[in-house]
């Protein structure tokens, strides 16, 4: 689940909301944002900035791990068995996490 961090400001999905881009938007999709913006007449230094930001891979991806809410367990509650020690099989909430975050490169 993605969640904005309300004392975080406004996210780069926020200034681009209005041409429907979302985190679940493509890279495909992103790159043509920029002639939506025009098209509309939409096109402002805070969506410019807002879209440069987001159809980079490496910049959209720190942006939605900023975003991402990792789940409502507690440390405490999470058993032994799901938490990685470096070795082996990584736990079950970072393999959706990495999923989440590669999501928009399909």
């Amino acid at each position: 689940m993605m969640i904005e961090d309300p004392a975080g400001g406004r996210t780069p999905y926020a200034a681009l909301a209005s041409v429907g881009v979302t985190p679940w938007t493509s890279h495909a999709e992103m790159q043509d944002v920029s002639f939506e913006l025009q098209g509309r007449e939409l096109m402002s230094l805070r969506t410019m900035q807002a879209w440069n930001v987001l159809r980079s891979t490496r910049r959209r991806l720190l942006v939605d791990l900023l975003m991402y809410d990792l789940g409502e367990e507690e440390p405490s509650a999470v058993d032994e068995g799901s938490v990685s020690c470096g070795a082996g099989v990584p736990p079950v909430w970072a393999g959706r996490l990495l999923d989440e975050l590669i999501r928009f490169d399909r």
